[in-house]
């Protein structure tokens, strides 16, 4: 197993979450790539989302789903060798009615508060957790919000799927749900808001923004700014969320999951449209699509990448923080591409792995 001391400054750390456990990928020139099995490789070790958090030197968290009712929280200081889980397991209260499905997102905090954290699951409730994650607690107003009972399940169930930590504005955090939208909170997770307003034109019709809300994401240097992939269409805020205009553009398909950006250029969005009827990409050639304006139009960037349809969950679609970007993006059907030039030509790292359900990249440092 790959050790810390291995690994060098600026070196490219993926998580691969898939099937049948986690994967650890590196590389220095984002070239070359070494692929690594964490000890979370069991058969039925269903891994939803991994995440490392840099503020506790590199702590490395992931969302363990086994059968019904064996969702757990794992977390590594050595790099994958070895799992802990908190001093008490993730469950909701017996008095709530609700009992745990899955976990769905880990989120770390704020550079001022490196010792809290995020968590997400189905059922739809926000965790929190200020001792990095060695216990949790759940957030009481989500469980008690009044609009609850009015919230859908799509195929996902009704799941927690995304957490923006508002890096400018202390006690503001916005989350998705599936089947709810997006929600925010202005004062620490105390109360919620739906930001499920109506966007104009030809999304309008009788369906609010975000109610099967897919992916959503903040632009890193204008904390007003958010855009969102949903079940019918892309959507970009100007106002933290009161408003969505879409930028779906020149798209070839309204439905889609993955989403991501480009930190340098933040008008620049990586995106991946589906079939949504079989939700496999759309068209015989493999496509990841690109916006250098805010979604004024997008590009179609297939240099690599391969013939076929291939199907993308919503965490398989992810950025690093180089310049120029990498982007990586990961398949069901096990195959793992990367791009060291903000997704101008692609490299297939394998075509091996099991069904993969999320990347992530870290840089070391």
């Amino acid at each position: 197993m790959t050790r810390s001391t291995s690994y060098k400054s600026g070196d490219v750390l993926l998580l691969a979450g898939t099937r049948q456990g986690l994967f650890l990928i590196s590389s220095h020139d984002r070239e070359h790539w070494h692929i690594e099995r964490t000890t979370l490789e069991a058969q039925h070790s269903r891994i939803y989302y991994a995440v490392f958090n840099t503020h506790k030197h590199y702590r490395l968290f992931v969302a363990d789903n086994g059968d019904i009712g064996e969702a757990h929280l794992r977390y590594s200081d050595d790099f994958g060798q070895s799992w802990q889980q908190p001093e008490r397991d993730i469950r909701f209260d017996q008095n709530s009615g609700l009992h745990l499905k899955e976990i769905w997102y880990i989120e770390p905090g704020r550079v001022d508060e490196p010792e809290t954290m995020y968590m997400g699951t189905d059922p739809a409730c926000l965790w929190e957790s200020h001792d990095y994650g060695e216990s949790w607690e759940a957030n009481e107003a989500m469980l008690t919000y009044p609009e609850r009972a009015n919230w859908g399940s799509g195929l996902a169930g009704t799941c927690l799927h995304s957490i923006v930590v508002d890096y400018a504005h202390k006690k503001r955090l916005w989350v998705s749900i599936s089947g709810a939208g997006t929600l925010r909170s202005d004062d620490g997770g105390k109360s919620w808001r739906t930001l499920n307003t109506m966007v104009e034109g030809d999304w309008k019709k009788d369906t609010d923004v975000g109610t099967n809300s897919h992916r959503l994401i903040q632009h890193p240097t204008q904390t007003e700014v958010l855009y969102q992939q949903s079940r019918n269409g892309v959507f970009k805020s100007l106002d933290g969320g009161e408003h969505w205009q879409s930028i779906l553009s020149n798209l070839p398909s309204f439905f889609g999951f993955p989403l991501a950006l480009d930190v340098h250029q933040p008008d620049t969005l990586f995106a991946l449209t589906l079939d949504p009827e079989d939700r496999y990409s759309i068209g015989e050639q493999f496509a990841i699509y690109r916006t250098k304006n805010a979604g004024g139009y997008w590009e179609m960037l297939t240099r690599g990448l391969p013939d076929g349809r291939y199907k993308v969950l919503r965490h398989a679609l992810c950025t690093d923080e180089k310049e120029p970007c990498g982007v990586y993006v990961g398949t069901m059907s096990g195959e793992l591409f990367a791009s060291n030039d903000r997704g101008e030509s692609w490299q297939m790292i394998s075509n091996k792995l099991p069904a993969i359900y999320s990347v992530t990249a870290a840089i070391f440092r």
